[in-house]
């Protein structure tokens, strides 16, 4: 049995033969039956290393420089404040008045006068200039007119509250706002306001309002006043009969 297994290895191997009768066999290698498999190399991990590495300092390079450049900064802005700081006294009060010279707004030229009875039976109303809803301001008002102190284009307004007991048809009811100067020997009519009265069949109270403005060139030492129709059918209520200019 041993020799049968003997002869069926040797038929697994090659044949040999030999030449000039040489039957030392053992200069001849014999081949393994198994392979041996050289293992693959594997990709180093050093490059990766490397990588990460290089990647790391540029974002830390790139960190320090921004605090670098933050730090510098705020050193200069520093030394800005610091000198203004230093900035003397005087000339910062010196600008002030400056600036407080530039930002001083002129006076107010205007005034605002309201109804009030006259015992003078006149057709120019005499007003009230200090009292109640009245005022003056770079404007003097003396016997029933405005009186201009300085040169320019004026806003003026006139308010008259007409009234009465009993409605008269065809009644005529006018306000005329005048302007006086000394360049021109009569007066200047400035605004005109006119209507008619219309009555129903009852002779009942009766009221209508007169208002008219507009802008005008006015000179110093020129007169503002009014005339009516009849003052003895104006209501000298504050609310409702004014007269008012002021400068633009």
């Amino acid at each position: 049995m041993d020799e049968k297994l003997i002869m069926e290895d040797d038929s697994r191997q090659p044949q040999i033969y030999t030449v000039d009768g040489n039957p030392n066999f053992s200069c001849y290698a014999r081949t393994s039956r198994n392979l041996v498999m050289m293992p693959k190399q594997k990709q180093p991990e050093r490059d990766c290393h490397k990588v990460f590495t290089v990647i790391t300092l540029i974002l830390v390079f790139i960190i320090l420089a921004c605090l670098v450049l933050s730090t510098t900064y705020l050193i200069q802005l520093r030394y800005e404040f610091g000198k203004i700081k230093q900035i003397p006294v005087e000339k910062t009060a010196h600008a002030n008045r400056l600036g407080a010279a530039q930002s001083v707004k002129l006076p107010t030229v205007a005034a605002h006068i309201i109804g009030k009875r006259s015992l003078r039976n006149s057709r120019t109303l005499q007003w009230e200039a200090s009292k109640g809803n009245a005022f003056t301001s770079g404007v003097r008002y003396k016997h029933g007119s405005l009186i201009i102190d300085e040169i320019g284009h004026f806003a003026i307004y006139s308010k008259i509250y007409f009234r009465g007991e009993k409605c008269k048809p065809g009644t005529i009811f006018w306000q005329n706002v005048f302007k006086r100067t000394s360049v021109y020997r009569g007066d200047i009519v400035l605004m005109i306001s006119r209507s008619t009265l219309y009555c129903s069949e009852k002779e009942e109270p009766w009221s209508r309002n007169s208002f008219q403005t507009g802008i005008f060139k006015l000179s110093k030492g020129d007169h503002i006043y009014v005339n009516v129709s009849d003052p003895n059918l104006v209501s000298f209520d504050q609310f409702y009969t004014f007269l008012g200019l002021h400068k633009i």
